[in-house]
């Protein structure tokens, strides 16, 4: 008696619809389809309001919170809530850290370098090769305000100016011979998905330019009462970087720094003795957007579980506020509330 085979069942993927999203989001779905052969991931684009207005400077969507982030998330999480789309693959340092009711943080996945890469106009590579090497007067380019902040404190000798788009667009923005910038500063990541290593003068040292919360990793994000999807996911999950992730994110919830605050961290294993339970020691900072004054602070702990990993960052967070960064975020969020949008 001949057999049919049962034809493949499928879960879409919901991705921005850039270069960079479409790359991350086919390696997510190769990565299920090799653990889940009998299910098919093909992925549908969202046009998100982020990409949408690519010239007001972030600063535009508000003060420190996770409102900011929304730009990112909020047209694909409407259609994942609505069952047009069963899972969405964000680059982790655009999704917000508290979810939308009905959606949940199901997997972190393929973290790649998290620094931040320093990137030199095309006729420019053989003359400059560090930030240092700039004279005054130079115009970088960027859209982060993070990397602004980080920028006017520690070079104020330099220009920021802003600087959006995807990254091929950035990339032309910087090279266009009668265009303003010297240099732009974007995610090490990003270059490296896009096979545009090439293009990094100099990848930027975390303990000297710390990074943004989750940059680099991928977050997939799923309904909180989809359990078959949340199974099919975790088998591709990394746990080390789920609970680096997972501290960096609660301290910046804990401090509610969104998209728009200069919050910037650096989390790295001290031991991996116990892979179950490897200690962690999590740097945070808040810069003064204008990079008058920046708040740091440290700690350590061992990370067995979620819990173990938002309390690290929950901790990292107090630590920061007891330093002035409680007063130097009401500084910020008036400073947003003043400032001319």
């Amino acid at each position: 008696m001949a057999t049919t085979s049962t034809p493949s069942q499928e879960l879409v993927i919901g991705t921005r619809n850039s270069k960079l999203a479409l790359v991350q989001a086919e390696r997510v779905s190769q990565d299920l389809a090799r653990v889940n052969p009998e299910f098919k991931f093909p992925w549908r684009t969202v046009s998100v309001s982020g990409d949408v207005d690519k010239t007001s400077p972030f600063l535009k969507f508000g003060g420190p919170s996770d409102a900011a982030k929304n730009i990112w998330t909020e047209e694909m999480e409407a259609k994942l809530k609505a069952g047009e789309l069963d899972l969405l693959v964000h680059c982790l340092k655009d999704m917000p850290t508290k979810l939308p009711s009905g959606c949940v943080l199901g997997a972190i996945v393929h973290r790649q370098d998290p620094s931040d890469a320093f990137v030199v106009k095309e006729s420019l590579r053989d003359k400059y090769t560090d930030l240092t090497e700039l004279p005054a007067g130079s115009v970088i380019g960027t859209s982060s305000t993070r990397r602004k902040a980080l920028l006017a404190y520690k070079f104020p000798h330099l220009v920021v100016q802003e600087c959006r788009g995807n990254l091929d667009t950035r990339l032309r923005k910087l090279d266009d011979p009668e265009g303003p910038f010297t240099a732009i500063i974007v995610a090490t990541a990003g270059l490296v998905r896009i096979d545009m290593a090439h293009r990094i003068t100099k990848r930027l040292s975390p303990s000297d330019f710390p990074y943004a919360v989750g940059q680099g990793a991928l977050g997939i994000e799923i309904r909180d009462d989809d359990p078959r999807t949340l199974s099919m996911i975790q088998p591709i999950e990394d746990g080390l970087v789920r609970k680096i992730c997972l501290a960096e994110r609660s301290l910046l919830r804990t401090l509610q720094g969104g998209c728009s605050s200069p919050v910037a961290v650096y989390c790295t294993p001290e031991t991996l003795e116990s892979a179950a339970s490897p200690r962690l020691r999590l740097e945070g900072m808040i810069i003064h957007p204008h990079g008058t004054k920046q708040v740091s602070a440290a700690s350590s702990a061992h990370v067995g579980g979620d819990e173990d990993a938002e309390g690290l960052g929950a901790e990292v967070a107090r630590l920061l506020e007891e330093n002035g960064g409680r007063d130097l975020l009401s500084e910020i969020v008036k400073l947003y509330q003043e400032e001319p949008q």
